[in-house]
C-alpha cells in the first residue's frame, strides 16, 4: 500500500520539469490517482494472508475512490485534456520543443533557418485553417468551441509577432541576413539557471526576497565565461582578482542584507518540496513498480465495494 501511494503521490515524474502549460502536474496526479485506484481494485480481489495490509489497502482505496466515482473530477480532467492536446497541436505548429528551443539554430545557416521560418508560417496557417474547419458551430461541445475561439483570437492578435524576424542586412554592414529569435526561451532560460545556481548558494526555495535585492549587475557574472568579455573587463582572467579587490566591498556589504528564510509556503508547495525518503526514491521511481501497477491498472478487474467505515 505504501509504495501504491507514494507512486501516485510522485506525480512529477511524469512531466519534463518544463512547468505549467508544458507539463500539467495536476492531470498527471488525477492519472496517477486513477491508475492507482484501479490497481487497487486487481490486488484487493487477489487472495492475500496478511489482513492488515489488505485493510491499508482498501483505506487507500476508499480515500482514492473520489477520483473514479466524482463525475466533476471526469469532467475537469476531460475538459484539460482537450485543451492540453490543442496547446500541443500549437506548439507543434510553432516548432516550440520540449528542449525550450524553437529550432535547432546552432545547427542551421541564416538561410537554412529562414527557409524553416517560412516553414514554419505556413504550418500556422493550415493549423488556423484546420481549426475553424474543427470548430464546432453549435451544439454541447460548448468548452471545445470556446478553446478553439482562444487560440483563433490569440492569433490573430499577436500573429503579426511571430513572423519579420529575417532582417537584411546593408552592403555597408556586411550584407546577408540576421534571424531574431522568434521566442524569448533564451532569457527564460537564463533565468532559469541563475535561480537554480541561487537556490544552490542559498538553500532556499522561494527566491523573491533574494531577487528583490540582488544587484541587476549579478547577470553579467555569467558574461565571465566568455573570453572576449574578460578581456574587455580586467585583460585576462589572472587579473580578475585584481579587477575584483577595486570594487567598493564596503558599499556591497552594507547593500546586500541577510536574507531572511521566507516560511510562507501553500499546501502544494510543501507537498512537492518535500523530498521522498532515500530508501524508497529507487524503488518508487523503479520501472519495474511502474509496470506491476499499470498491469494491475489495467486487467479490468471488477471494482470492490468498500464500506464507508
Amino acid at each position: 500500500m505504501r509504495s501504491l501511494a507514494q507512486w501516485a503521490l510522485d506525480y512529477a515524474r511524469e512531466g519534463d520539469g518544463l512547468g505549467f502549460p508544458f507539463d500539467r502536474p495536476y492531470l498527471d496526479l488525477y492519472r496517477r490517482c486513477r491508475t492507482a485506484r484501479r490497481a487497487a481494485d486487481a490486488f484487493l480481489r487477489k487472495a492475500s494472508g496478511d489482513a492488515r495490509a489488505r485493510r491499508e489497502l482498501a483505506r487507500l482505496a476508499r480515500l482514492l475512490d473520489p477520483v473514479l466515482r466524482d463525475r466533476a473530477f471526469c469532467d475537469v480532467a476531460a475538459k484539460i485534456t482537450r485543451r492540453a492536446a490543442l496547446f500541443d497541436q500549437l506548439r507543434q505548429a510553432l516548432r516550440l520543443h520540449t528542449d525550450g528551443k524553437t529550432t535547432n539554430s546552432t545547427a542551421l545557416s541564416a538561410e537554412q533557418a529562414a527557409v524553416e521560418l517560412q516553414d514554419v508560417r505556413q504550418a500556422v496557417e493550415r493549423f488556423k485553417r484546420a481549426l475553424r474547419r474543427r470548430r464546432p458551430a453549435r451544439g454541447p461541445a460548448q468548452d471545445t468551441r470556446q478553446a478553439i475561439d482562444v487560440v483563433l483570437d490569440h492569433l490573430r492578435r499577436h500573429g503579426g509577432s511571430l513572423w519579420g524576424h529575417l532582417i537584411q542586412l546593408p552592403e555597408r554592414l556586411g550584407g546577408g541576413i540576421r534571424l531574431v529569435d522568434r521566442t524569448n526561451n533564451a532569457i527564460e532560460g537564463f533565468f532559469r539557471k541563475m535561480k537554480q545556481g541561487e537556490r544552490r548558494r542559498s538553500g532556499r526555495k522561494v527566491l523573491t526576497y533574494d531577487f528583490e535585492r540582488l544587484p541587476a549587475a549579478a547577470a553579467l557574472v555569467a558574461n565571465l565565461a566568455r573570453p572576449d568579455y574578460v578581456e574587455i573587463l580586467c585583460g585576462s582572467l589572472d587579473r580578475l582578482p585584481e579587477a575584483f579587490a577595486e570594487l567598493d566591498a564596503e558599499q556591497r556589504d552594507a547593500e546586500l542584507t541577510v536574507c531572511q528564510t521566507d516560511a510562507g509556503h501553500s499546501p502544494e508547495e510543501e507537498l512537492l518540496s518535500r523530498s521522498m525518503p532515500y530508501q524508497d526514491r529507487t524503488l518508487i521511481r523503479s520501472q519495474a513498480l511502474r509496470s506491476w501497477i499499470l498491469s494491475a491498472a489495467q486487467s479490468r478487474a471488477p471494482s470492490v465495494a468498500l464500506s464507508t467505515r
